[in-house]
């Protein structure tokens, strides 16, 4: 099965979606992990604040992707 291709224009969007679901599910982790520790369950919030810490550090990550891809794209459109 081939999949179909992402325009160039488009590519930055893509990871720029992706890094803002990521972030969303960063905020859902460590909101998760502070009312756990209202609770009293300090192993799942500890659990749960480490993956909204690494979400958040995969989405940054991404948005800075995303931010060199534009760039690229911008600058291949400025050349040509």
């Amino acid at each position: 099965m081939k999949f179909p291709q992402i325009p160039e224009g488009f590519r930055w969007l893509v990871y720029f979606t992706v890094s803002l679901a990521l972030l969303a599910l960063s905020v859902l982790f460590i909101t998760w992990g502070i009312s756990y520790m209202e609770r009293g369950l300090v192993a799942t919030s500890l659990i749960s604040t480490l993956a909204g810490f690494t979400l958040l550090s995969a989405s940054l990550y991404s948005l800075r992707l995303s931010a060199y891809v534009y760039a690229a794209s911008k600058e291949e459109k400025r050349v040509a």
